[in-house]
């Protein structure tokens, strides 16, 4: 088999785990239709944070960016045209206006990071965001080794406020 089959064959795995990716992130959309999302991933995966706001769209959902690395990533995918429309940004502000069903929140912390903004939410220590027995918070990434213990113990103060959680696993491959 020659080099340039072999990049052929792997850049068609790589769309179709992308497009499983997308697809679980649809369905989870799709029950949440009354919730707020909060939706934590890894500020440097660009091509993710763009399909989540192509889900968004789709789902009339605005976003809400906290974590200073999200910020700038986000920042960085407008300003090279990997958004191309950022009127789907809004600030906390502006959300107060909007119904929970029409609102995302991306945020850092998908690793359990005590100073992400998804463990501030989580420890009710966020200055602009409390969590509602019915919001949905979304794990859009895999544990990194070692950071189990931390992603657990997010995972467990969501479910003690009655917060629907979703991770990546065989049956929601969200990651």
């Amino acid at each position: 088999m020659n080099k340039s089959k072999r990049m052929t064959e792997a850049r068609a795995q790589v769309e179709a785990r992308l497009y499983e990716v997308d697809e679980a992130l649809g369905d989870v959309f799709a029950k949440a239709q009354t919730n707020r999302i909060i939706l934590a991933t890894f500020a440097s995966n660009i091509y993710r944070i763009k399909h989540i706001v192509e889900t968004c769209r789709e789902n009339n959902r605005k976003i809400i960016t906290f974590g200073r690395s999200m910020e700038n990533a986000k920042e960085i995918a407008i300003k090279n045209g990997l958004i191309k429309d950022s009127s789907i940004f809004i600030d906390a502000n502006a959300a107060k206006d909007l119904k929970k069903s029409e609102i995302c929140i991306l945020c850092t912390g998908s690793q359990g990071e005590p100073l992400a903004a998804l463990s501030r939410i989580a420890n009710g220590t966020h200055k602009q965001i409390q969590l509602f027995p019915d919001d949905v918070v979304i794990f859009s990434s895999s544990p990194i080794p070692g950071n189990r213990a931390s992603i657990n113990r997010i995972i467990n103060k969501l479910y003690l406020k009655g917060v629907r959680v979703y991770t990546n696993t065989e049956l929601s491959d969200i990651h």
